[in-house]
């Protein structure tokens, strides 16, 4: 029996104006699947992922959540759901990393509610630890690390208890190590269960730490490749893409590493 998927679409079409950025798009992702997208620049990564999220109206398509159409899903409970972080989202707000979690129970709070109820107390403390950021809780958000602030936020979106987490560029501003660090976590929650597809620049993460990686260009799905069990296809369509030729690099574990060749001279 075919499990259901926790978000697919068929032929989502996204656009601004008169110019369609995503064009025909399918696509399903299940629980504890690690995704990432691929793509040059202006291939319309973003824009597939907040139309995924329910945060930008799709113009044309089916897009459903478990098996249940977004248009029929009430937004609260969409937002309980999908969680989307965009990218760098703002650190100077004046908030301790513990508020800026429990803004993230907004969802199932109402104007009645006390916010400060041993339920959401519970939760955020939850959300907090399953990051690893529980002796900053008290920190205000402005005073982390880059690093530190990335999983605050994580918490944050976590603390809804998603189905699905969606980033979009997450490394972008983190040095090697964070990212590293960044994307083991989200490997560790994918295990628990969550589905995560992120949006991403760099090849040689997506190949090391996701499950299948999807090449976008010019809107369009040009290869979702299984890379758990076949990563030779993904590094062949990824060279079309970027049109740059990619190296396979022995590592210490049964993972394939996979780099840019920067001075190739037929590049």
């Amino acid at each position: 029996m075919k499990t259901i998927p926790v978000i697919a679409c068929k032929n989502l079409t996204l656009g601004y104006k008169n110019k369609v950025v995503i064009d025909s798009v399918d696509l399903e992702v299940s629980s504890g699947e690690f995704v990432a997208v691929l793509g040059p620049n202006a291939s319309g990564k973003s824009t597939l992922l907040r139309g995924l999220s329910g945060i930008r109206s799709i113009d044309a398509g089916e897009l459903s959540f478990s098996g249940q159409t977004s248009s029929l899903i009430a937004p609260r409970e969409l937002a309980k759901r999908v969680a989307f972080l965009p990218q760098s989202p703002p650190t100077d707000l004046d908030l301790t990393v513990r508020e800026l979690v429990s803004r993230g129970r907004s969802p199932y709070l109402s104007r009645f509610t006390v916010t400060d109820s041993e339920t959401t107390k519970y939760e955020v403390d939850r959300a907090i630890k399953s990051v690893g950021v529980a002796s900053l809780a008290e920190r205000s958000l402005g005073s982390l690390s880059g690093g530190e602030a990335q999983r605050a936020w994580i918490a944050f979106a976590l603390v809804k208890k998603p189905q699905i987490i969606m980033l979009d560029e997450p490394t972008s501003h983190l040095d090697i190590r964070y990212q590293r660090d960044l994307m083991k976590l989200l490997r560790e929650l994918c295990g628990d269960g969550l589905a995560v597809i992120v949006v991403l620049h760099d090849i040689s993460l997506a190949l090391a730490y996701c499950d299948r990686v999807i090449g976008l260009d010019q809107g369009k799905i040009m290869f979702d490749g299984d890379v758990r069990n076949d990563i030779e296809p993904s590094i062949r369509a990824l060279r079309e893409i970027f049109k740059m030729n990619l190296v396979s690099i022995p590592s210490s574990t049964d993972r394939t590493l996979v780099a840019p060749d920067w001075n190739n001279p037929e590049d």
